[in-house]
């Protein structure tokens, strides 16, 4: 992979092609993705910003500098130019009707403030349009709980040509065996081109049927049921959604419940039925990543050893260039919480 270094103002500063020892380029789908370089201490640059190549849509933007004298040698490291949306909050309340694409776009653009971005109004149609608000919540979260809830999510590319970069939201390709548009992507043992493979499945804190609890007290207090049960088990939580603010000039009361259920389809997202696969993928034998499958895409997992067949996205890619050689390793189907978010989402 071909990477360029640029200054703060976009421009190429150092070599035109940096000459690179070590690589991680790790692409996530619902959350920020993070990137490493190695390069000699002789290529090293103090006004190098930001790490651009033309094989990816991630723009690195370098936020730490490792260097150890002994061997000549500097890190730069940091994460893609999408966490950038983290500088910037939803503040004042910020409130619309509209489907979850449509709101973030416009969320992004009314409170990108000097964030040099432009935002793509050439979204994935489709979706609920309700009215949502938010308030307080950086950029980044509430663009990646708002669209993960449709498995969307968003990037920010850089248009190298056109010196901008532009916030887009998109939606993987199905390339599982259930549809017929696109070509069907599957990996199992019988197609040779899955290693070491690691399986987690957990229900221990999974819900299904949502208390929405909005404003009001007592028995005046407004309520919304999300039943995601399927009329099987229920397992019940309740959400305090006081935040969701109703104001009956405004809307109805259907209206309000509407907010509600919409809120908490997001809410579901931190208690699902963890089901997760992490895997070397083999470059040499069946299909071609970014040609045949990317991050985002929904393909088929077959893992004979359980006797456990998926499908499910593709929701981390970690790349990796060390000596010459070239690791893929994909992550699918739900993100598995860390230590710390367990005891915080109970």
């Amino acid at each position: 992979m071909e990477l360029k270094a640029l200054n703060s103002d976009f421009e190429i500063c150092g070599s035109t092609s940096l000459k690179c020892f070590d690589i991680k380029w790790h692409r996530k789908y619902y959350d920020n993705g993070e990137f490493s370089v190695q390069i000699k201490t002789d290529d090293y640059d103090p006004e190098m910003k930001y790490i651009y190549t033309s094989e990816r849509p991630e723009l690195g933007d370098i936020e730490k500098i490792e260097h150890t004298q002994d061997d000549s040698m500097v890190v730069l490291s940091g994460f893609f130019y999408e966490r950038r949306l983290n500088d910037k909050v939803v503040y004042p309340t910020f409130k619309e009707k509209a489907t979850r694409a449509k709101y973030i776009a416009d969320a992004v653009d009314s409170y990108k403030d000097d964030l040099p971005i432009v935002v793509d109004s050439n979204y994935p149609a489709g979706g609920s349009s309700a009215t949502r608000q938010d308030t307080g919540s950086p950029l980044d979260e509430l663009a990646h709980k708002t669209l993960q809830a449709e498995e969307m999510a968003y990037r920010c590319v850089y248009d190298f040509e056109n010196n901008q970069v532009r916030f887009e939201i998109y939606k993987g390709k199905d390339r599982t065996q259930s549809q017929t548009v696109n070509n069907f992507v599957v990996f199992s043992r019988g197609f040779r081109n899955i290693r070491n493979a690691r399986v987690t499945e957990d229900s221990s804190n999974f819900k299904n049927y949502f208390i929405c609890a909005g404003q009001g007290e007592g028995s005046a207090r407004k309520y919304a049921i999300l039943d995601l049960s399927g009329g099987g088990h229920k397992r019940m939580k309740f959400l305090d959604m006081r935040d969701v603010e109703y104001d009956a000039s405004k809307m109805t009361v259907e209206e309000y419940g509407e907010a509600l259920q919409e809120r908490g389809m997001e809410k579901a997202a931190e208690y699902v039925d963890i089901h997760n696969v992490e895997f070397d993928a083999d470059a040499d034998t069946g299909f071609v990543y970014l040609q045949d499958y990317n991050l985002g895409d929904k393909c088929d997992i077959v893992i004979d050893d359980i006797q456990r067949s998926y499908e499910a996205r593709i929701i981390e890619v970690l790349e990796t260039w060390s000596k010459g050689v070239h690791r893929v390793t994909l992550v699918f189907g739900d993100k598995i919480p860390t230590k710390y978010e367990k005891v915080r989402l109970r």
